[in-house]
């Protein structure tokens, strides 16, 4: 393994073992239709999840980029690829990470139990440092301008399909330009080292910030 020394207490690496990282990032996705608008387009943004061993990768398209949305983006990566990695690199957006830090990034309560429950460590990058996850940056823009360029579709489950599609014919097919192999014949190799999905889907239950009041009560879902 190579090991990039960037400052006394922090060790990033430049490439990872199979099995033990994966980098995730949003960027603008394709525009669609919007049929409660009169034949609006509407934005979206587009998730990929990525092994960084392989470049095996998940692409989902949202409208917003929520805790929850994320959080459902992550299973349905996991369980494309029918295992865990055992780190995972992500951006300090605020669907994951409350507050930045270079040391001590305070992460969502949401995750953190979704994490827990998988068995994977949330590792996000420091802040205005794009080269900690340079793997995953360089897979959105090759999501944008491969699959996604000029393109739109009339719902997002069809966006999603046509990525699901384009993933398995043509990203995973290719000569990757760093590891100069197809990613699926790479994934063949890693999959095995996956950690295994656990059996049950995790209960994050409801989380939400409230103000302590002076009778000392609460109020949760008020209506």
């Amino acid at each position: 393994r190579r090991f990039k020394l960037v400052e006394p207490t922090r060790v990033w690496r430049l490439e990872c073992l199979p099995g033990e990282e994966a980098q995730v990032d949003f960027g603008v996705g394709a525009p669609v239709v919007d049929a409660g608008a009169e034949g609006r387009l509407r934005r979206t943004w587009v998730c990929r999840v990525s092994l960084s061993d392989s470049r095996k990768a998940y692409s989902e398209s949202v409208y917003h980029q929520s805790t929850e949305n994320f959080i459902r983006i992550l299973e349905n990566g996991f369980r494309a690829f029918g295992g865990v990695p055992a780190v995972l690199c992500l951006d300090n957006l605020r669907a994951a990470v409350s507050q930045a830090d270079w040391y001590e990034p305070e992460l969502n309560p949401k995750l953190e139990s979704f994490c827990r429950h998988y068995g994977v460590a949330i590792l996000p990058a420091r802040p205005r440092r794009p080269q900690d996850k340079g793997k995953i940056e360089a897979g959105v823009k090759y999501v944008k301008n491969n699959a996604l360029k000029a393109r739109r579709f009339a719902g997002l489950a069809e966006e999603n399909r046509f990525l699901a599609q384009w993933e398995h014919q043509v990203a995973d097919q290719r000569i990757h330009g760093t590891t100069r192999q197809q990613p699926m014949d790479l994934f063949a190799l890693e999959r095995a080292l996956l950690r295994p999905l656990p059996p049950q889907a995790p209960d994050l239950g409801v989380w939400q910030r409230v103000t302590l009041h002076r009778d000392c009560h609460v109020k949760f879902e008020y209506k």
